[in-house]
């Protein structure tokens, strides 16, 4: 039983992110929705990152939210709207709760301002009194039980954390189509993504060679490269150093159809970026390479997901702090090897007995 008022019958959640952060909110969102089976769910969510949470049998309704035109990956194709205009758009809901899982002072000003007589969230940025239930944000837990923990000051309890994707027959089929290399049964499949939103977090390109080089012939896969369009040149130099010529489908999928993707592949390895998320909710298992962002707090989910750092560090992670010579040192550092050892161990030692015998 709830502690908001109850039953709450038209909840608004805020969680106008990026990809992997929209990703993340699917625990929440199936928390919520048991909470509150015949409760009206909508959520507010980024142009283009919203698109991963199309289906979800949790919600009712996306709202899109662009008043920004800040992120490459994340950039609206409409004309972006003023803070106001979703004021009196989402007054006409007639929300009785708002859950805030952005951690900014606008977006609590927003669930005032639209009327929400229950405003649950993090108690940041000076906005606890615009709050009627707030938790404290602890910037070392998991995103995933930190979204969790907005949901148990509100009294519901959570009982899981596993994430979900709901590809259509349509989006795969489209997939097959664009990719007919995935009609190939009898090879294994792998995906590269080694793009990245902040150069930071980017393994230099010379390893990511290393690594496709060495993953394909030992495991004689097909590899996929996943990106937006802008992020070819770095595949086709990969290919290059590396020698391997793969499936080039960055720029080429809606980011729906790459979701369907990655539920064909049998590995991901991807920088920390949101398309590690989103392996992970594919179900696959997942190899993300982190730099100075904290894996305790942003590691895909799930038993078969391995996070890998450079634990020789003692600055990292220091969240873009920037306290050493090199940016990308925390990076730099690690090894190949130590990347294609995690993709066997993965794949399992039986698939490279059979390719090599």
């Amino acid at each position: 039983m709830s502690s908001l008022h109850n039953p709450a019958q038209r909840i608004l959640v805020v969680r106008y992110r990026f990809i992997g952060d929209t990703i993340l909110t699917v625990p929440f969102l199936r928390h919520l929705r048991k909470a509150y089976p015949q409760a009206v769910i909508d959520v507010l969510v980024g142009p283009e990152s919203g698109q991963v949470l199309a289906n979800c049998p949790y919600i009712n309704d996306l709202i899109v939210f662009d008043t920004t035109r800040f992120h490459k990956y994340d950039s609206g194709k409409g004309e972006k709207r003023s803070f106001f205009s979703y004021v009196s758009q989402l007054r006409e809901h007639r929300y009785d709760t708002v859950f805030l899982l952005k951690r900014s002072l606008s977006s609590a000003v927003l669930a005032l301002l639209i009327g929400a007589r229950n405003r649950i969230g993090y108690d940041t940025e000076g906005r606890g009194l615009l709050l009627t239930k707030r938790v404290r944000w602890d910037s070392k837990r998991h995103e995933v039980q930190s979204t969790l923990d907005v949901l148990r000051v509100a009294g519901i309890v959570a009982e899981d954390d596993y994430l979900e994707a709901w590809p259509t027959d349509s989006e795969l089929k489209s997939v097959l189509e664009k990719v007919p290399s995935l009609r190939e049964k009898d090879r294994t499949r792998i995906v590269f993504h080694a793009a990245a939103a902040h150069p930071d977090k980017m393994y230099p390109i010379e390893h990511w060679a290393k690594v496709v080089r060495e993953v394909v012939a030992r495991t004689g896969c097909i590899p996929f490269f996943t990106g937006a369009a802008q992020d070819i040149p770095i595949y086709d130099e990969i290919q290059r150093l590396s020698g391997v010529s793969g499936e080039l489908v960055a720029g080429k999928l809606a980011l729906r159809e790459t979701m369907a993707l990655f539920s064909k592949m049998d590995l991901a390895v991807c920088t920390d970026s949101g398309p590690a998320h989103l392996a992970a909710a594919a179900g696959i298992p997942v190899v993300t390479l982190f730099g100075p962002t904290d894996p305790g707090r942003w590691a895909p989910t799930g038993e078969c997901s391995v996070a890998l750092f450079d634990t020789s560090l003692e600055c990292r992670p220091c969240h873009y702090k920037k306290t050493c010579d090199d940016q990308r040192q925390c990076l730099t550092g690690m090894e190949p090897v130590s990347i294609v050892n995690t993709c066997l161990n993965l794949l399992g030692s039986q698939l490279v007995r059979n390719h090599t015998n």
